[in-house]
């Protein structure tokens, strides 16, 4: 496995000739989520109970399109594969089903290891991380497999991951000095690090999948 400088190095010869791309996914993203989040701010009075519930539901089920989007994109900038906004979209919305199902089964995964304390809840949500990548590649296993594969992949790398997201730490303290338009391009560098993390990773599986 390479460390966390190599990878970021990895991550940058991806993005280049992309960075814009890459960014400006992320501004269409925020573009989206805007009036969710606007409406469910406006509506969270007693008078407005209902219109609250539909902007927070709709802002629980767009999350798992938007992720799904984000990371099908990112894993094709990192294997320096072409694909457009409109296909990563596309794809967010066909597999929603499978990909709802694998978010809602990690995220009470991870509640409940950290209703034990936060410790735990942090660990597995980093013994999780590559289950989503794992269903992209292998869209025919089950969200149960997808995450069970992760937890053994992610076994003896599970600090390594957790450094590479610390080792960004400075750019994102950086990021309120550029009024927050700096966070794209930071979002957008992360995101590829982590799918080069993935397909380093996948690379010396072991785990079988069937």
């Amino acid at each position: 496995m390479k460390n966390s400088r190599e990878i970021r190095e990895e991550a940058r010869k991806a993005l280049k000739g992309n960075w814009l791309a890459a960014v400006g996914l992320y501004l269409i993203t925020i573009l989206i989520t805007l009036p969710f989040a606007i409406g469910s701010s406006l509506t969270e009075n007693g008078e407005h109970y209902v219109l609250s519930i539909l902007f927070s539901l709709g802002s629980i089920l767009l999350s798992v399109v938007i992720s799904t989007t984000v990371s099908t994109y990112f894993l094709h900038i990192a294997r320096q594969q072409k694909i457009g906004y409109a296909d990563s979209f596309s794809f967010a919305f066909k597999k929603f089903w499978p990909f709802f199902k694998l978010t809602f089964l990690m995220g009470l995964k991870i509640l409940a290891w950290t209703l034990l304390f936060i410790i735990p809840g942090i660990i597995a949500s980093l013994r999780y991380s590559q289950a989503i990548y794992i269903k992209l590649d292998n869209p025919e296993l089950s969200s149960s497999k997808a995450i069970r594969v992760s937890s053994e992949m992610m076994k003896g790398y599970k600090w390594k991951y957790f450094c590479l997201a610390l080792s960004f730490i400075g750019w994102v303290l950086l990021v309120p000095f550029t009024l927050f338009i700096g966070g794209l391009w930071v979002s957008a560098y992360y995101n590829t690090a982590r799918s080069v993390f993935y397909d380093i990773l996948n690379a010396d599986r072991i785990v079988k999948l069937t």
